[in-house]
């Protein structure tokens, strides 16, 4: 049986799909099988897979009704449980490419520094790129320093070679959008270090089709609860640092979807209060919890207007108060 599974969730990409499924095929490390998971696309991608399959015995294809892309993923993960006797792990969403090094230095990666997980850079692109030559260079990182730092794309899936294991007990969301963030830094916490490439090997191509570049919908705030998940998990476990930078990125989410929902042509009047309302109920959870840090209140006075009008309008009048009676003593 082969070393690495690698999951191909596929729904509606046949443009993409040979591109995707090619760079998989021509790695320099071969040793591997291809898990692709049509997710009940409604286009030609479903024969495309099997078409793979019949020519190389590494391919094996899932057809499924359409869940979403955490369905596929998870159904990939299943089958390669119930199937494989591999031991890494790799995704790719269908749309996306790989450098032909992509799979060989992320294992080399893993094996020399003794770790569960490698992470690689990934380059956002918005059309084919030719691939560049990449030098192995590799350090090791603590888990919480490399997802706070940013560094390769912290919470993305896809960048990153997984010890099979660590998947034993975890899943992704099925009907959740931003499905990474509720899941990877909890594989990144169980492998407590980490190997990080800096080359650049994974090619993130920008599909205006694709899930993230759709309008603004209730969906978005999957992502909030995914940082609020996070938060959590921090405080319980004790992670300060990891606590404050999911605390910030909770908090300038907030204020990104608050001008992009003011903003959106898409949504109803009643929509559009719904998420406002929920908006300001996390708000004011993050001010109550970190105010002072994250936000100053002379600084952020427009943040806390919105979160507290009936405090911060109280407010504003007794410091009016004050000033009147101070002039009045004065006199």
């Amino acid at each position: 049986m082969s070393t690495i599974s690698v999951i191909v969730p596929v729904y509606k990409v046949e443009p993409y799909l040979h591109r995707c499924i090619d760079s998989i095929l021509s790695q320099t490390f071969s040793d591997l099988e291809l898990i692709l998971v049509d997710d009940g696309s409604p286009d030609r991608c479903g024969e495309i897979c099997d078409e793979y399959a019949k020519k190389d015995n590494r391919v094996h294809v899932i057809h499924q009704e359409n869940g979403g892309l955490s369905a596929a993923r998870n159904a990939g993960l299943d089958w390669t449980f119930a199937n494989s006797d591999s031991q890494w792990m790799s995704f790719i969403d269908s749309d996306d490419w790989v450098h032909p090094y992509f799979l060989e230095y992320l294992y080399k990666a893993v094996q020399e520094c003794e770790v569960d997980i490698s992470a690689c850079e990934l380059i956002r692109v918005e059309q084919y790129q030719s691939f560049h030559e990449e030098v192995f260079n590799v350090e090791t990182m603590e888990w919480e320093q490399f997802y706070i730092s940013g560094w390769a794309k912290g919470a993305v899936a896809c960048n990153k070679l997984y010890r099979k294991e660590l998947f034993e007990r975890l899943r992704y969301p099925v009907g959740k959008i931003n499905e990474d963030e509720f899941v990877t830094y909890l594989l990144l916490e169980k492998a407590h270090r980490l190997a990080v490439l800096d080359s650049a090997l994974y090619y993130y191509y920008q599909n205006p089709q694709g899930i993230m570049k759709s309008g603004f919908s209730r969906k978005k705030l999957d992502g909030l609860i995914a940082l609020n998940m996070q938060c959590m998990f921090a405080r319980k476990h004790g992670y300060r640092d990891f606590y404050l930078s999911r605390m910030k990125a909770r908090f300038l989410r907030i204020l990104e979807y608050k001008r992009e929902c003011e903003k959106s042509l898409n949504l109803d009047v009643s929509e559009k209060r719904i998420i406002e309302q929920f908006l300001r109920t996390d708000l004011r959870k993050v001010l109550r919890l970190e105010g002072k840090t994250l936000a100053p209140f002379k600084e952020y006075i427009y943040c806390y207007e919105w979160a507290f009008p009936k405090l911060c309008q109280a407010y504003w009048i007794s410091m009016g108060v004050k000033r009147k009676l101070k002039r009045i003593f004065k006199k």
